[in-house]
């Protein structure tokens, strides 16, 4: 049996125990309550259900900004490696619109993945550039809560990249994968510690609901102001 029909069973059973123990006239609006649920996952595949809870979620103002944090890391982390971006959609209504689940969050340029499918996998530095990627949101996490709640699907992203290398043979473990998750976690921490005004710009931009592009340029701002501002290399002086 499917995940969803143990849980749609498991629904059923409790509903018919529930209504043994509450009689008929309570029994009877429980078991329309659960009627209707699996109608909405059978019908819906559980997006209604999804939009719902992302909706309560995205009410609580703490909320919002840890992911707008998490998004953030993403965006920062994509400029300077060189990934191209579609854009991205932090609102329940809108990613449910649009098909994608919970919040929404950063779209990917699909470009790249349609080369690696064409060449039969990606190279080990596109998996370094991506594996940083992926890991950039846990990284802005950690680094301001102290705690990442929010990768699950980031970690099975990068777990199908860690199956798909190109001249190499997959990972044999999830030992080894995790390893991996966690190196990329590492170095995605040092890059946005290296780069915390750029960071705080892209915060501040999505905060806004700024456009994409306008973000992109004012990290880009960001970054080359503060380049200007470094001071000059010191050679020494030749005895």
């Amino acid at each position: 049996m499917s995940e969803a029909g143990i849980t749609r069973a498991a629904w059923i059973v409790a509903a018919l125990v529930v209504s043994a123990a509450l009689g008929p006239w309570l029994a009877l609006p429980l078991a329309g309550m659960v009627a209707l649920g699996i109608v909405e996952q059978v019908a819906f595949g559980g997006r209604l259900s999804g939009l719902l809870s992302a909706l309560l979620d995205w009410a609580s103002p703490a909320y919002r900004q840890r992911v707008i944090r998490h998004e953030a890391g993403h965006i920062l982390v994509a400029h300077l490696l060189g990934i191209p971006l579609r854009g991205y959609v932090l609102s329940p209504w809108q990613a449910f619109r649009r098909g994608i689940p919970g919040y929404g969050g950063v779209e990917l340029d699909p470009a790249p993945m349609h080369t690696w499918e064409a060449q039969g996998g990606l190279s080990w530095a596109d998996l370094e550039r991506y594996g940083l990627f992926w890991m950039a949101g846990a990284a802005a996490e950690s680094l301001h809560y102290g705690q990442v709640v929010g990768d699950e699907e980031d970690r099975q992203q990068l777990a199908k990249l860690l199956s798909g290398i190109r001249a190499a043979p997959p990972l044999a473990s999830a030992a080894q994968v995790r390893v991996q998750m966690n190196r990329f976690l590492r170095q995605s921490r040092a890059l946005l510690q290296a780069h915390p005004e750029a960071y705080a710009v892209a915060v501040q931009h999505l905060e806004r609901g700024s456009p994409l592009q306008d973000c992109l340029a004012a990290i880009a701002a960001s970054l080359e102001e503060r380049r200007q501002q470094a001071p000059p290399p010191s050679f020494g002086t030749a005895c």
